[in-house]
């Protein structure tokens, strides 16, 4: 007779020991049971561990998006602040052109930049699957627009600012100044018959009387290209101030500048006499622009 398996029992509360027979096949199911309750008891342990674990991941990736969707928010508000700034910007560049009788940047232009694109279309469609896509396209839109327009205005900057330096430069040897203040014309530009010649002779200046030893100042800056007697000029000088123009000043009784000099405007070269070919003391002026002598009267300014 084929012997059974036996189970032992304590009983924790009277210690005796008790004896079960079971036969194989009840071992063998009962192994077999408690084998697929453990199985199944590990795999609901392990699917409510992965469900857990997913539960609190995605927990906190809505935590990130809401952090970035909050971001790309201040984002969007601070490059619409930029954006207002920027229209503040073209709006003094129009007015600074304008000031400088510069044509205005045209709006088509200002549009579309200096070159560049939009996002483009496999980066739309990369970007347009994920969370906030469509904010984060429209960001990058904006971004390159604002990249583009700041470029354009920067250059439009520097092309005004070297204009202002070259209008403020020429300005500063552009003879305005009457070299004589306060002094009348006695004789203008143009025909008139010469007061010692007795005939008619073209006067490429205009004399400004003025009682003898009155300063007579620079006009505007330049050097000094000559500072001596010119035949019926008597005592001359010659200032070149760029930009193509050029005065002449005759009949000095004093000179205080020397060729190769500096002057500004406003520094005295000279006295007003009566040397050369001249009655009374007085200060012959001339103004040649690229060689061609032109009417001071139109320079002058007021003081």
């Amino acid at each position: 007779m084929e012997k059974k398996p036996v189970l032992v029992y304590i009983d924790p509360k009277s210690t005796k020991v008790k004896e079960f027979q079971i036969s194989y096949t009840k071992l063998a199911i009962i192994t077999f049971s408690i084998i697929i309750l453990g199985a199944l008891l590990l795999k609901y342990s392990i699917d409510y561990i992965i469900d857990f674990s997913q539960n609190s991941r995605i927990a906190q990736l809505r935590k990130q998006n809401a952090i970035l969707e909050a971001e790309l928010k201040r984002i969007m508000e601070k490059m619409e602040t930029m954006r207002a700034h920027l229209d503040e910007l073209e709006r003094m560049d129009d007015q600074v052109r304008a000031m400088l009788e510069l044509p205005p940047i045209s709006e088509d232009v200002r549009q579309v930049g200096v070159g560049g694109s939009e996002v483009n279309l496999k980066k739309t469609m990369e970007l347009s699957g994920l969370p906030f896509g469509e904010t984060l396209i429209e960001n990058l839109n904006l971004l390159e627009r604002l990249e583009r327009e700041i470029k354009l205005e920067k250059e439009s900057y520097q092309k005004l600012l070297a204009v202002i330096e070259r209008r403020e430069d020429s300005l500063r040897y552009l003879p305005v100044l009457r070299p004589v203040p306060n002094s009348r014309i006695t004789d203008g530009f143009g025909n008139r018959l010469h007061p010692i010649l007795k005939r008619y002779r073209f006067h490429k200046g205009v004399d400004l009387a003025a009682p003898k030893g009155t300063p007579i100042i620079a006009p505007a800056d330049g050097y000094v290209t000559f500072a001596g007697k010119n035949g019926g000029f008597g005592k001359f000088v010659q200032i070149n101030h760029r930009y193509g123009f050029e005065t002449f000043y005759g009949h000095l009784q004093k000179i205080y500048v020397r060729p190769g000099q500096f002057v500004k405007r406003g520094d005295k070269i000279g006295e007003v006499g009566n040397t050369g070919l001249s009655t009374n003391p007085h200060l012959h002026y001339e103004i040649h622009y690229r060689g061609k002598a032109v009417n001071p009267r139109d320079y002058f300014l007021p003081d």
